[in-house]
């Protein structure tokens, strides 16, 4: 596939972030396509891992004890931050690479739920998803050049220059480890939430296109309608059945949709709720650096400036994951549970109203909900990132 070619589907609109992922060790690399090779994807993990804790833990320890004068207060915090971020990337690569046959699954349900829109006659296009997501990877991409270069410039009058690059190719990498698991998961959860919402308004309309048809021809009281009736009702009937095939096809998208939100929490739950606490941890710590700086020293360090810059930095980046992450969780989960009102709102035949009524029991018995050990990934989470 060429970069700026269309995508077919949505396997392919995830290419760059599933080969991004495959570069750092998050998934179990694939060679040829579609053979996994598990056992030299894990080797890999150990591989990169190992780069990165040795550069992390080792370098820019030595690095701050020797170079950065810091409290106490502010010491203990910022090992504590360091050895979080050291557990939280081989937590996230472990698990994601665990997690890669599911992965592959939902990836062939998504395959086959396009498949069978495709035969509804319906087109299936993923070129703004993709070039959305290749623009978030560019900006990213600049953004890492960015800092890296305003990094090179005040690691360079501390160290010498292997060292600094070490170190910013470290840092970088366990800030992409930590984005791309969430980047990933909104990606999903939006692809959900688009064909929920689609779901939902062909579901509307093959209802109330069947009310007004049923109640047009009477169809349902008709006990010899075989010989009584015309080429215009025979036409009548055979829309009707589409109409009835339409519906059917619909209600299996949506609790296929429903399964694949399920698998989405089972392989990225545990690294998105591992995610929230870092946010939170984060911010606690930017937070005090702050109150350091400006309440306890008042201007005193030398390099207020820059340290206050990076402060301000991390909670941007922090709010900048929590909202997203909880907006497209609300509204996804919304759409998918909207398709109870659609039902309920219905005025067709008996027999189709238990068939439907079933349907909206089973929806209700089973509501779309993203939810990691119980807590909703909603607005809840801003609230427990800002309180």
């Amino acid at each position: 596939m060429k970069l700026f070619a269309r995508p077919k589907c949505f396997s392919e609109a995830l290419r760059l972030v599933t080969i991004l992922s495959c570069l750092l060790g998050f998934r179990a690399f694939e060679y040829p396509r579609d053979h996994p090779r598990p056992i030299l994807g894990f080797i890999y993990l150990l591989f990169m891992y190992g780069i990165f804790y040795n550069g992390s833990f080792r370098l820019l320890e030595k690095f701050y004890a020797n170079n950065v004068k810091l409290l106490r207060m502010e010491y203990v915090l910022y090992h504590l931050l360091i050895y979080i971020i050291i557990v939280s990337v081989i937590f996230k690569m472990f698990l994601g690479w665990w997690h890669t046959k599911k992965f592959k699954v939902c990836l062939k349900k998504i395959f086959e739920i396009d498949k069978t829109l495709r035969q509804l006659g319906l087109s299936v296009n993923y070129d703004r998803l993709y070039f959305v997501t290749i623009g978030i990877i560019t900006v990213w991409i600049t953004t890492a050049f960015s800092i890296s270069i305003v990094l090179f410039v005040q690691l360079q009058m501390r160290t010498n220059i292997f060292t600094s690059i070490y170190i910013i190719l470290v840092h970088i990498y366990g800030f992409t480890i930590i984005g791309i698991n969430t980047f990933e998961f909104c990606i999903f959860v939006k692809y959900l939430e688009i064909k929920f919402k689609l779901v939902n308004q062909l579901l509307c309309e093959s209802l109330t296109n069947l009310s007004t048809k049923e109640i047009k021809l009477d169809v349902f009281e008709l006990k010899d309608y075989a010989k009584t009736m015309n080429t215009k009702k025979r036409k009548h009937i055979f829309s009707m059945k589409m109409i009835f095939r339409r519906r059917r096809k619909m209600q299996q998208i949506h609790l296929e949709l429903c399964k694949i939100s399920k698998i989405v929490c089972t392989v990225f739950g545990v690294q998105i709720a591992w995610e929230i606490g870092e946010i939170i941890m984060i911010l606690i710590v930017s937070l005090y650096n702050l109150y350091v700086r400006f309440i306890i020293q008042q201007y005193k360090v030398k390099s207020w400036v820059n340290q206050t810059t990076f402060a301000l930095a991390m909670c941007f980046m922090c709010i900048l994951k929590a909202v997203p992450l909880s907006c497209i969780c609300k509204y996804a989960a919304v759409e998918g549970n909207k398709t109870v009102e659609i039902i309920h709102g219905c005025d067709a035949n008996t027999n189709i109203q238990e068939e439907i009524q079933q349907f909206g029991i089973q929806i209700l018995q089973s509501p779309v909900t993203f939810s990691v050990f119980g807590l909703t990934i909603d607005y809840r989470v801003l609230t427990m990132v800002c309180t």
